[in-house]
């Protein structure tokens, strides 16, 4: 790999995974502070896998209340809304 490309980001799932999702009929979320990134994981309208991803400096906590998510980073602190 030259060095000035990033690494391409894989996802797998398990076998079950979106079965589960479905069944429990939620959506993920998490944040991985060392890459810096905040996940969404849920199912698309025809049942497949989505994955969603965007970079942040140093993202951390985060907290959920109603539709609203919060997510802390660096120096700011986010706020997300469900609005389907």
């Amino acid at each position: 790999m030259n060095p000035s490309e990033k690494p391409s980001l894989e996802i797998e799932a398990s076998r079950q995974f979106i079965a589960w999702l479905h069944e429990q009929n939620l959506s993920l979320s998490f944040t991985t502070y060392q890459a810096g990134k905040l996940f969404f994981i849920g199912l698309q309208p025809n049942g497949r896998l989505s994955v969603f991803e965007r970079t942040f400096e140093r993202c951390m906590g985060l907290y959920a209340n109603g539709n609203s998510l919060y997510m802390s980073s660096l120096y700011q602190l986010w706020r997300f809304e469900n609005i389907i």
